[in-house]
């Protein structure tokens, strides 16, 4: 449900908009500064409000841009037509989306609240998928849009511990693929981005915080986000960030998905 108070209002400037949904912290935030200093007037869209009032009151004192926040939970079924629909109200179109909501659980699966892993599907397949789909009809009358899907390196493959995450993010790159070869020539375009293991709040919500693989050392968040913008401006179909998680992508291409589920699964366990 959207919070009271955060209603966006009706907006008649030409520049155009970006929707960056889980912009209360780690990439959603920077993803919206980056399209707010080339411009574009931004929507925040998080379950956490105060947040993203803070980056809301930044982004205006550094560019003169409008900044729309939305308290939203992407988990509620229906949700993104919900969204869709607040953003009709208050006459904003949607000429670019990052879709970076999203978390990951870590522990067997088996053991894993159900209620956390149903949570976790609405979010990161489910509103993903409804929004892309709700952007995009307009995105290809205007003939411009640019469309952000968040991968992961485990999009490449399985990976005991975070069994179901992976499986998520793996549909996210195969429809990110999808969609990026179907619109092309029509002026919109998708990239998918592929983080490896990065400094954000996601660690720490997952508590992945002793795992092998967080241990090995964690990417900038502002460094993927600004390698994942300028991807996205060049239209490139996808990317993955930091030099072992690139080796792994490509690797992965050659060994049977067992072999790599068991080196994903190395790189998932406990230590310490």
């Amino acid at each position: 449900m959207s919070t009271p108070g955060t209603h966006p209002t009706p907006t008649v400037t030409t520049r155009r908009t970006a929707l960056i949904t889980g912009a209360s912290s780690g990439f959603g935030s920077l993803f919206a500064e980056r399209f707010a200093a080339d411009g574009f007037d931004v929507v925040l869209v998080a379950r956490s409000v105060e947040p993203m009032e803070t980056l809301a009151d930044r982004i205006r004192a550094r560019n003169a841009v409008q900044v729309t926040v939305i308290g939203h939970d992407l988990a509620e079924p229906g949700a993104a037509a919900s969204l869709m629909d607040e953003l009709a109200e208050g006459g904003l179109t949607v000429d670019a989306l990052v879709n970076n909501a999203g978390f990951s659980t870590y522990g067997p699966f088996a053991e894993t609240d159900e209620a956390t892993i149903t949570d976790m599907l609405m979010v990161n397949v489910v509103a993903m998928t409804e929004l892309a789909r709700a952007c995009l009809p307009g995105m290809l009358e205007r003939r411009w849009g640019r469309v952000v899907l968040l991968g992961s390196v485990g999009s490449f493959s399985p990976a005991p511990m975070t069994a179901a995450y992976a499986a998520t993010k793996a549909y996210v790159l195969s429809l990110g693929l999808a969609l990026h070869d179907e619109l092309k020539g029509s002026g919109v375009t998708v990239t998918t981005l592929c983080p490896g293991p990065t400094a954000t709040g996601f660690q720490e919500r997952a508590d992945m915080h002793d795992s092998a693989l967080v241990r090995s050392g964690l990417d900038s968040a502002e460094t993927v986000v600004d390698k994942g913008y300028a991807a996205m401006k060049a239209g490139r179909p996808y990317l993955v960030t930091g030099t072992t998680s690139r080796l792994f992508a490509f690797g992965t291409r050659f060994l049977p998905r067992t072999t790599a589920a068991g080196i994903a699964g190395n790189a998932q366990r406990r230590v310490g």
